[in-house]
């Protein structure tokens, strides 16, 4: 009973997440037109190649602590032992990232030169280099909630956080500041956010000066995940680098937009992973593996269940997706969507195996799997995109995350064997394509008609799914009862109201 309650919160805290989630991903189409009808595209990419370069900073300014953390605080009882480490945290990572801000700082006119290929770009890689302070902050947090599985209030600062944001974009742009509004509006909402969400923690907390007591432990074990960050950045984001590099800045912005469409196609995967870690790493901490290969198990099977069709639904929703959202130049690279919407299924599937290693201590291996992924899509790209331009480097990460799938399953299954639901998976395909047919059927051409086809692919795909007896009756019956439920708070907060 109590494992069978255990599992039920574990849903549940997904759900809640998911559906945060979700509302997350209505502002992100939000603010895909908003930045590219008011920035355009050459503006946009440069935006997005500043993003590139802050996602491959941040994790080395953060030194792992985001992580560690969670595996060191996860089962910690004495407040005083979580106050004292976490501060520790805080402040060298603070330092750390001053020290990085500052770098950007100074390399901004040769990264303008060189790869931005604009010299007037130097000012707005400047004023964006103080993001690689605020967004290591914010990462500590972040992590300090999910440690503490406080999952509802991870969820509504993480929503708060991204509307904020785009509202302040908004008001910014409204008052013709253009990219340098957006930056400066990132900016105010990160330092925003900083402050409150350390605030609510020394509320629970208390204050001391840290003593660094412990951070020997923290750093060792964090440093080594340092470059596995490193690498994975070549393998997500560098092709923006070499697209600019060969096919100009307004490529990039180009390949930029149609990317960030068929990367929400594994949105789920966030807050999966968000509940996952913490819970898995408890159990297998307290030798009980068969909860920990349960946890995999069913992790595989409800990512799989959304990633799926929403690959499929982006790729036939692809065009008339970047028509509704950007301007005609974006339109297109709509042909690049389903190669990274696929990808990205691909991606969410070894990102759920990954945990395997990491809970085995066996992290060398996730540092091999990803070097030999990148090297395979620097060399991809190398020789895709000079012959057919952004759809190569599209071609080449469907590539780099297949075979980095297939090896970390072949890994995997030598320390830590779990279900991996294939026939679960073959069925999510099957019911998937009876959706896109029922789609492509619609052509979908408006808002009104995208929508439509939307809500129609979701009643489709589920309908299919259980009429081929995808889900069982425990998992129906579990779902009923995890909605009905509530519903009724819901209700229930209502009347009170």
């Amino acid at each position: 009973m109590k494992q069978n309650q255990e599992y039920a919160t574990f849903g549940r805290q997904v759900g809640y997440v998911i559906g945060a989630n979700i509302t997350l991903l209505l502002l992100g189409f939000i603010q895909i037109p908003i930045l590219t009808k008011w920035l355009g595209a050459s503006l946009y990419g440069t935006w997005s190649l500043i993003n590139v370069t802050l996602s491959f900073i941040v994790p080395f300014a953060l030194l792992g602590f985001g992580m560690s953390i969670i595996r060191f605080l996860g089962a910690e009882k004495d407040m005083g032992r979580i106050r004292e480490d976490f501060l520790s945290a805080c402040c060298i990572v603070f330092i750390v990232g001053v020290v990085f801000s500052l770098l950007l700082f100074f390399l901004s006119d040769f990264l303008a030169r060189s790869i931005f290929k604009d010299v007037k770009s130097s000012f707005y890689i400047k004023l964006a280099s103080v993001l690689i302070l605020l967004n290591s902050m914010h990462a500590l947090p972040l992590a300090f909630f999910r440690m503490c599985r406080k999952i509802g209030l991870y969820t509504i600062l993480n929503l708060s956080y991204n509307a904020f944001q785009i509202g302040l974009i908004v008001l910014f742009i409204l008052l013709g500041y253009k990219l340098t509004g957006v930056i400066t509006a990132v900016i105010i909402n990160g330092i925003l956010f900083n402050l409150i969400t350390l605030l609510v923690i020394l509320r629970q907390t208390g204050f001391r000066l840290p003593r660094f007591s412990h951070m020997k432990s923290y750093l060792r074990w964090g440093i080594p995940l340092t470059p596995n960050s490193a690498i994975m950045w070549i393998i997500r984001t560098s092709d923006r680098y070499m697209v600019s590099y060969f096919l100009g800045v307004t490529a990039a912005g180009m390949y930029s937009a149609a990317y960030a469409i068929g990367n929400y196609a594994s949105f789920a995967l966030i807050p999966l992973t968000i509940v996952l870690y913490p819970s898995a790493t408890k159990t297998y901490d307290e030798r009980n593996p068969g909860k920990t290969r349960s946890y995999l198990k069913y992790s595989v099977k409800y990512l799989m269940m959304v990633v799926i069709p929403s690959a499929f639904g982006l790729s036939i929703l692809a065009k008339p997706l970047l028509q509704i959202l950007t301007t005609p130049e974006f339109v297109p690279a709509y042909t690049i969507v389903p190669f990274v919407a696929f990808g990205t299924v691909l991606f969410a599937f070894r990102q759920i195996c990954n945990h395997a290693i990491y809970l085995v201590n066996k992290t060398y291996w996730s540092l091999g799997l990803l070097t030999i992924s990148a090297v395979l899509n620097v060399g991809l790209n190398l020789v895709l995109i000079p012959r057919i331009g952004i759809i190569g480097a599209s071609v080449a990460t469907l590539i780099t995350y297949g075979v980095l799938g297939i090896l970390t399953v072949v890994v995997t299954r030598r320390y830590l064997k779990f279900n991996l639901n294939i026939p679960f998976i073959l069925r999510s395909i099957f019911s998937s394509t009876i959706m896109v047919v029922c789609i492509w059927l619609i052509n979908p051409v408006s808002i009104i008609s995208v929508l439509i086809s939307i809500l129609l692919g979701i009643l489709v795909y589920f309908s299919v799914l259980l009429i081929i007896r995808g889900l069982n009756k425990t998992e129906i019956k579990f779902f009923i009862n995890f909605f009905r439920s509530n519903v009724i708070k819901i209700r229930a907060i209502k009347g009170k109201n």
